[in-house]
């Protein structure tokens, strides 16, 4: 397990080449902004990466519509921190989508931290008393606490706009995991203010600064009646 979870890669010949603009010099992060697509090219996984490509692969094989949010799009790219969890929005679902969704979860090793995931009976309960109610339902990854994933519905307009606009990860040409906007996760990590979603936002318009959409960062800082001044003072060498 350990060696799964800090797996090195060598990353030679691992990535297509694709239209897009480097966003680091050795291009180990491509963004083409036109397909709304960011190649990333790694070389050591954590525990956050491990856990949130597996369930990112059982969505993406369930054709379930997702995007993840908060805090582990900073650690995707590289900041220096750990989490507890890893935040993915779904989107709608019905009852039998879900109960198929844990199915496949099961089988690619995940259980649920509240409720039996063997159990239909218990699964469809969660749906109807977390999900519908908008709490969120977490599993865990080869029955390991943390981290673990924390799954929740698109109930907000926030959450709903991630949704439809996501940007595709491809990591080291092989995994795949949909991210929010990075306009909006920057400006949310603002709105949320803790030392360490500032951070992280910091973190992502540092890196990112010359390949953001500044009208629609603008936009959304206004809408969440913050100050994105500080994005630029804080980023200054």
């Amino acid at each position: 397990m350990a060696q799964e979870f800090y797996e090195d890669r060598d990353g030679e010949n691992s990535r297509r080449v694709v239209g897009g603009s480097s966003v680091t010099p050795d291009k180990s992060l491509v963004f083409d902004r036109d397909r709304r697509v960011i190649l990333l090219a790694r070389k050591r996984f954590l525990p956050e990466d491990i856990v949130a490509f597996r369930f990112a692969k059982v969505l993406e094989e369930s054709r379930v519509g997702y995007v993840v949010v908060a805090g582990y799009t900073a650690i995707l790219f590289g900041r220096g921190r750990r989490s507890d969890d890893i935040d993915f929005v779904l989107e709608e679902l019905d009852e039998e989508r879900f109960v198929e969704l844990c199915r496949r979860a099961r089988e690619a090793g995940f259980t649920l931290m509240r409720g039996d995931i063997w159990s239909e009976d218990s699964v469809e309960k969660l749906y109807q008393n977390y999900l519908v109610e908008g709490y969120g339902v977490r599993f865990m990854y080869r029955d390991i606490v943390l981290p673990n994933v924390e799954v929740k519905l698109a109930r907000t307009n926030i959450h709903k706009y991630a949704l439809a606009h996501r940007i595709k990860v491809v990591v080291n040409d092989k995994f795949v995991v949909r991210i929010s906007p990075l306009e909006l996760q920057i400006a949310y990590k603002l709105y949320l203010g803790s030392g360490k979603d500032v951070g992280d936002a910091v973190f992502l318009y540092t890196l990112f600064k010359d390949y953001i959409d500044r009208e629609e960062l603008e936009k959304w800082c206004t809408m969440l009646r913050i100050d994105c001044r500080i994005l630029e003072e804080a980023s200054k060498p």
